[in-house]
Formats: C-alpha cells, structure tokens, sequence
C-alpha cells in the first residue's frame, strides 16, 4: 500500500509537474547515485517529523541513493542531544546503505562528553545551526567545537540560510587557522553567498550545499564558484527532492554549468569525503 510520503512525491512528480520530473530525471546522467547532503531525521519544535522509514521512502520514490542525516531542533534534546543523536544512529543501523549519520550540539552546552561518544561510536559528521541554538560562528565555544572537528578529521554542515546575520566574517579565522577542517555551508552561506564565494575561493575544503536557495542565489554560485566545490541537497522536511533537484539542475544549466559537472555536484564531490 502506498504511504502518504510516497503520494506527496508522486505529486510533484505527476500531473502538472511531469514534464518538470521527466526533464529533472533526463539531466541526471546515467548511473549518477545522488547522494542528498542535507536531510534531517527526528522531531522539531516547531511541530515536524520525520522518521527513518519516511525519509527512505522519498528517496526510494526520488531516485536518491544517500543523504546525510542529522536531528532536527529536537524539542527532546535536554543538555546534549544525546537522545535525537541516538535517533539518527539507529537510522544508520537500519539503513545502513542510505544514510551518513551526523550528529547535533549544542555549543553554549557541555559538549565534550557527547562529542566524544559520537565520534567514537562512529559518527561520520557534526551539523551546527547557529539561529536555532542562538550561537555566533566565531563565539570561542564554537571556535572551540571546530577545532574539536578538524582534530577528529570530521565534517561540519552550518546552517548559513535563512535568518542569518553573519557568516564570512566570524567564521574565516577559523578556516584559515584550521585549513584542513572540512565544512558544508549548509544553503549555500546565500544570505552572504557572493561574500562567501570570494571569501573561501581560496579553501577547497569548504563546500556549498544548494538546499532551500533561492534560485538567483543558485544562479550567482554556479556562476561564480567551481563547481567541484558544490554539493546537491534537500534540507527534509523543509525542501523535497523533486523540487530542490529541479532548482540545482536549473540553476546549474542556467548559468552554463557543463554536463560533465553534473555527477560531482550531484553525488561525487559529497561523496569522496565518505569513501
């Protein structure tokens, strides 16, 4: 029987939006895995869910390989995030084949202990979001936290959308003081997104995820940027994979990105870091 995550799809997909979908399935090159390198697993407060078994089944009825999971603003997130970290790992277990599991801190709260247990569990990535923990790039527990990362050899998405004040200026010490650090900007920095592109030119860690753009943000980054540099993703539940596959493959076309850069952005340039 099929679910109602699996009609929502099939909406975007059929009716009105097939000519859309067939034309987003026949960019994608053949034999292209995409790999989503923005999705979320669990319980926010302001009223979202989504469970292991939803977010598998959008990207089974999408075509998406892997995405990377993280927790939401867990309203059950007490002193750690202990408890939706361990949500996210037991969606690894179960899917061991689809999803990258990332865990989530908090840096105004004693973090070390859980970083600890996360990385030594197995953790393959540390998602930090700024506007929901109320924190600043360049306050010293973050600072703190990122060198925590660089030092364990392990990747952190930033939430740099929506709502966003600063993002280039307090967090370029950091990139420069740790240069091996690897980091997803999470939405692309688009709030600062020709600032960011300038700014971190030069720092082929530092990666742009394309989730929740807006599409004249896209065109100024796949204009702009090596797109060795750029990374698809959906940001579940706020985006959906038909739409934010349309929006990337657009833009991208758009500002006269060639096809031959289509399976990195799509998959491969997210993927080596997880080899």
């Amino acid at each position: 029987m099929e679910t109602e995550r699996k009609r929502g799809i099939e909406a975007l997909t059929t009716g009105a939006m097939t000519d859309v979908w067939r034309w987003v399935r026949g960019k994608i090159p053949p034999g292209v895995e995409v790999f989503d390198a923005h999705a979320h697993i669990g319980a926010d407060v302001d009223g979202r869910t989504v469970t292991a078994e939803s977010m598998r089944e959008q990207m089974e009825a999408a075509g998406v390989a892997k995405s990377i999971v993280f927790p939401l603003n867990d309203p059950n997130a007490r002193d750690d995030y202990s408890g939706p970290n361990d949500v996210i790992w037991a969606a690894h277990e179960e899917y061991p084949g689809s999803f990258v599991p990332f865990f989530r801190l908090n840096p105004h709260l004693d973090y070390d202990r859980e970083f600890d247990r996360c990385v030594e569990r197995g953790f393959m990535g540390l998602k930090l979001h700024p506007v929901s923990q109320q924190f600043e790039l360049d306050d010293p527990r973050a600072v703190r936290l990122f060198a925590k990362a660089a030092e364990a050899d392990l990747p952190v998405l930033i939430h740099a959308g929506f709502a966003m004040q600063r993002i280039v200026e307090p967090l370029l010490p950091t990139i420069e003081a740790h240069p091996e650090l690897r980091l997803i900007l999470g939405h692309a920095g688009m709030v600062e997104i020709l600032e960011a592109v300038r700014a971190f030119e030069d720092h082929p860690n530092v990666h742009f995820e394309t989730s929740v753009v807006r599409a004249k943000d896209l065109y100024v980054l796949f204009s702009t940027l090596d797109p060795s540099r750029i990374s698809y993703g959906s940001d579940i539940p706020y985006g959906d994979l038909p739409s934010t596959l349309h929006g990337t493959l657009a833009a991208a076309e758009a500002a006269g990105v060639p096809d031959e850069a289509l399976p990195g952005i799509l998959s491969e340039n997210i993927r080596r870091w997880f080899s």
